[in-house]
């Protein structure tokens, strides 16, 4: 009796232990990375540049995009672009993050008027020690499928990274940006 007790609680212990070991390998470190990327569909690459950052806080992860370069032309017949802003996080639900190795795996779902969409983004990261923040990337992929309800079929698209850490680069057209709207 004493030795099937001694038994139940060593394989309790070792139960637990794996546990803690095997969620503490997959846990989601403290990170905050960032990427320009553009996208190629149907073998084009469009001009317009999204700036994409992930950031992660005690388990908790949002990601924002910036679009910028997607020229059209304006009421004055100027081309310029209106920057887009788009934002989903853990907690609000339309975002999952996982940890693989030394990448963040990430899926975003949505919706918009064209139909509903999947992201799937993978972040390539450098290790860093016990309670420093991930900040280097050094890989990226992703892309995008949306459902189009308007165009009534299945779009795919590829997120290319820009190939450099920094870069300068000249937009095509310019910004139209808010302001007062005063009589």
């Amino acid at each position: 009796m004493k030795r099937a007790a001694l038994h139940l609680h060593l394989l309790l212990a070792i139960l637990i232990v794996t546990a803690a070991i095997a969620s503490s390998a997959d846990s989601i470190p403290n990170a905050s990375l960032r990427v320009t990327v553009q996208q190629k569909e149907e073998g084009k690459i469009n001009k317009g540049l999204h700036i994409l950052e992930l950031s992660c806080w005690d388990g908790n992860c949002s990601l924002s995009s910036v679009s910028l370069n997607q020229c059209m032309e304006s009421g004055s017949g100027e081309k310029v672009f209106y920057p887009k802003v788009q934002y989903s996080t853990t907690w609000m639900g339309n975002l999952k993050v996982r940890n693989e190795g030394n990448s963040l795996v990430v899926q975003e779902t949505g919706s918009d008027i064209a139909g509903d969409y999947v992201v799937n983004l993978r972040f390539d990261y450098e290790p860093v020690g016990k309670d420093k923040i991930v900040n280097r990337l050094i890989g990226f992929s992703g892309g995008y499928v949306k459902n189009s309800v308007l165009l009534k079929k299945v779009l795919t698209t590829d997120y290319l990274p820009l190939p450099k850490a920094n870069q300068v680069m000249k937009l095509d057209c310019g910004v139209l940006l808010p302001g007062i709207d005063k009589e």
